[in-house]
């Protein structure tokens, strides 16, 4: 199922905010796009995901702002400055000109000055709640489409049902439509001659072996099975897209033997538009 989850908040000492969206797929596959200082908890939040999202292609971007009241504590590397400061020293005497190194020159220089590891640990539990209130979101998303679906799926169940109802009826009395139809086939051929009795006797012997060759009543019955299934399927509470796939194959297999075996009758729309709903 496709959806997406946002979800902001914070706390005295930092704003985060989790965005999550996720698009159908048969297994399930995360891409993080998070702060690096969030890497220890990467378990956890591949942990939160896997709760909520069984199937699928799963998105997750954090983002976060600390407190102005929060500070990145900042050491001075004085080695490095010590060498820079040498190293100016030698161009000078080099070049026979002094170069002076000001505080603004050292300051410009990013080698020197490097922001220590913050403490990320204090931040775990806003973290967890932030994302696991985007995933609820998404979830919820996804629940929704999925009842869009089983709706959708249900109407086409009954549509089913109804056109599979009405070529029941088309198929009583096909032996007596086969008849006229082979008899007539006959009497074209003959040139309008009446059949004699022995002859007709045998097209009916004929009629029959061909009804019992076209007689569809167990692919009717298997496809009834098969609707429902379908529907049994349709209220587990689980991932259950490779049952409706597997289930659609079926329906389909038997639709097909069962147009194959009326071809010779010309009821046909029944048949496509079965076959269309399914597809």
């Amino acid at each position: 199922m496709t959806g997406y989850g946002k979800c902001v908040k914070r706390n005295d000492l930092i704003e985060i905010s989790a965005e999550v969206k996720s698009l159908n797929g048969k297994t399930l596959r995360t891409r993080f796009s998070i702060p690096r200082i969030f890497n220890p908890f990467l378990n956890e939040i591949n942990t939160l995901v896997s709760k909520y999202v069984k199937r699928g292609d799963v998105d997750l971007y954090v983002y976060y702002r600390l407190s102005p009241d929060v500070t990145v504590p900042i050491s001075v590397n004085y080695a490095e400055a010590v060498k820079y400061v040498k190293a100016a020293k030698r161009i000078g005497a080099i070049s026979g000109r002094e170069i002076q190194i000001s505080l603004k020159d050292l300051l410009s220089i990013p080698e020197i000055f490097v922001k220590e590891e913050l403490e990320v640990e204090p931040f775990k539990e806003l973290l967890l709640q932030t994302i696991e209130c985007a995933l609820k979101e998404l979830d919820s998303a996804r629940k929704s489409e999925g009842e869009k679906l089983r709706n959708y799926f249900l109407e086409r169940l009954e549509r089913i049902e109804s056109v599979l109802l009405s070529l029941e009826g088309q198929l009583k009395g096909i032996e007596g439509k086969l008849f006229q139809k082979l008899k007539e086939k006959v009497q074209k051929l003959l040139k309008g001659e009446e059949l004699p009795e022995d002859f007709t006797k045998r097209i009916e012997l004929e009629v029959a072996l061909l009804a019992e060759k076209q007689d569809v009543s167990e692919e009717i019955s298997r496809l009834k099975g098969h609707i429902c299934r379908f529907r049994e399927v349709l209220e587990v509470q689980e991932p259950v897209g490779k049952t409706l796939d597997f289930l659609c194959q079926e329906m389909h297999r038997e639709i097909n033997t069962l147009g194959n075996k009326i071809k010779e009758t010309d009821i046909t729309d029944p048949v496509i538009t079965i076959k269309t709903e399914i597809a």
